[in-house]
């Protein structure tokens, strides 16, 4: 079961959706808050967002895709002139040691970002081929659904002055029927006091609008320092916040743990984490009570696999990054991933309406629960209607397959 081809194409779509453009009267602090540009959110991003998608073909003909951000194409340019090439004649079944040659081969390409990226996707690629060639959606080739409820988080209220509207967005999602919803801080360290006490404001609004059983948590999206970080720990703690996520930059990873260990707000981090041996730091420095990894970043699904696994001999839960099919997968296998962060927008933006999804097939998420895979593979369909580029990929992507039961 030979790899016997590796294809990367570039497509200049985002798979967010870009839905932070739909923020109105404030936008939310982040990493580039601290400079003058800061009123634009989107201020860094200068080039079209765009995505990398790689497709894996078999010696049996069997076809796989997989996909990852990719910016301004650094990701394509590894797959097709490097990462492709090594995987190519490989066993696809040998997942751990593909992972490993993939990865030791682009260190001094980058042990982090897009070489990392561009592992991902041709690693999801790889488990998709298997699943289809098997017979068999991936998480039972994980070893199985865990047994427990996995229940759908709504991410996000976005920030806005009138906090009618912030109302109407949280009370949007819990009649949707989740139980867990995420909300965008609105201010950071450059708002001082009155940041702080418009932060409290907000959140005191979204407790209120939601209710006790609800869970509540919050993003500061890497926009605050340690002290602004501080004043927002000992002002939101009356609010029983599930966490405060990445409240600082992902490199600062002993702030993380110094804002842990006042013991006021769990705190989240690892969406911008890359492989398991950062977040063997987050964990090896107590940063975290809870780790948010992010399939299309970390390493694909071996990876992610991985770092459940390690959390799991340290007692922290896994609440990967952001929804998708692959991510479902290895959230079902594993027994310390009991969420999902389901990316989604109010209804009353119609942002599902003028959204084209980039692929068909993505499981559902009804009253707050992700529907469980059936088809074989990660269960994806390239939709040449979003991704015109990939027309010809998607007219000969799938043998015919029967779907499999839970």
């Amino acid at each position: 079961m030979e790899i016997t081809r590796v294809e990367a194409r570039h497509v200049a779509r985002s798979m967010w959706g870009n839905f932070w453009q739909q923020q109105k009267s404030v936008r939310g602090p982040n990493p580039m808050s601290q400079f003058p540009q800061r009123g634009n959110g989107w201020s860094w991003y200068t080039w079209p967002q765009g995505i990398v998608v790689v497709r894996v073909t078999l010696t049996d003909g069997t076809t796989g895709i997989g996909y990852a951000e990719d910016g301004i194409g650094a990701a394509t340019t590894m797959l097709n002139e490097h990462l492709g090439r090594i995987a190519t004649g490989l066993d696809a079944r040998a997942t751990e040691q593909i992972w490993e040659q993939l990865y030791r081969s682009s260190i001094v390409h980058g042990r982090k970002g897009a070489a990392i990226e561009a592992i991902s996707a041709i690693d999801i690629a790889i488990w998709d081929a298997l699943g289809k060639t098997l017979g068999q959606p991936v998480y039972q080739l994980l070893g199985g659904y865990h047994g427990k409820t996995v229940r759908a988080y709504a991410s996000k209220v976005q920030p806005d002055d009138d906090l009618s509207e912030v109302r109407r967005m949280a009370r949007d999602y819990t009649e949707r029927g989740y139980t867990g919803v995420k909300a965008n801080w609105p201010y950071g360290p450059a708002d001082g006091r009155r940041g702080v006490l418009a932060n409290l404001r907000y959140i005191e609004a979204i407790r209120d609008e939601i209710g006790d059983d609800i869970e509540l948590m919050s993003d500061a999206y890497m926009g605050w320092d340690r002290a602004f970080a501080t004043d927002m720990l000992r002002g939101v703690a009356e609010f029983d916040l599930r966490w405060v996520e990445e409240p600082l930059i992902p490199d600062d990873v002993e702030g993380h743990a110094a804002l842990r260990h006042l013991g006021l707000v769990p705190i989240a981090t690892g969406e911008h984490e890359f492989t398991r041996y950062g977040f063997q730091h987050l964990i090896d420095a107590g940063a975290a009570d809870v780790l948010q990894p992010d399939v299309h970043r970390v390493g694909g699904i071996t990876e992610l696999r991985r770092v459940c696994q390690m959390a799991s001999g340290a007692s922290i839960d896994v609440i990967p990054h952001v929804y998708s099919a692959a991510t479902l997968h290895v959230v079902l296998s594993q027994p310390n991933c009991t969420w999902i962060e389901h990316l989604t927008n109010p209804s009353y933006w119609g942002v599902h309406q003028r959204v084209e999804p980039l692929f068909l097939g993505e499981p559902a998420v009804i009253n707050g629960h992700p529907e469980f895979p059936t088809e074989p593979g990660i269960g994806l369909r390239i939709n040449d209607k979003a991704m015109p580029e990939l027309a010809d990929w998607a007219t000969d992507e799938e043998k015919p397959t029967t779907p499999a039961s839970k």
